[in-house]
């Protein structure tokens, strides 16, 4: 279960939290407005939570990754943002350096 701790380290500058419940929260990043949906699941000895994404409101979510809890999940969110920003490397096919 999300606990309130949990969700108020979540809430801030970065997400605009689009829905919270009791195993499940909906965030969008500030960043770069791609949405990200966080699951939790419990088994009887552990916790974890899948993580699901999508670029704009219209696209169907995909899965992203697993995260071992919450904090971890939003880590590997800002990781994915950090990359989104800096923009992808181009792979020129035909311009090889010899």
């Amino acid at each position: 279960m999300i606990t309130k701790e949990e969700l108020k380290k979540v809430e801030g500058n970065y997400f605009e939290v689009l829905q919270a419940g009791a195993f499940a929260i909906t965030l969008k990043s500030k960043n770069t407005g791609h949405y990200w949906h966080l699951l939790e699941r419990e088994y009887p000895t552990f916790r974890n939570f899948v993580i699901y994404h999508k670029h704009n409101v219209s696209d169907e979510y995909h899965v992203q990754g697993t995260a071992c809890d919450l904090a971890t999940a939003v880590s590997g969110i800002r990781s994915h943002d950090e990359f989104q920003m800096n923009g992808r490397k181009k792979v020129r096919k035909g311009k090889e350096k010899i």
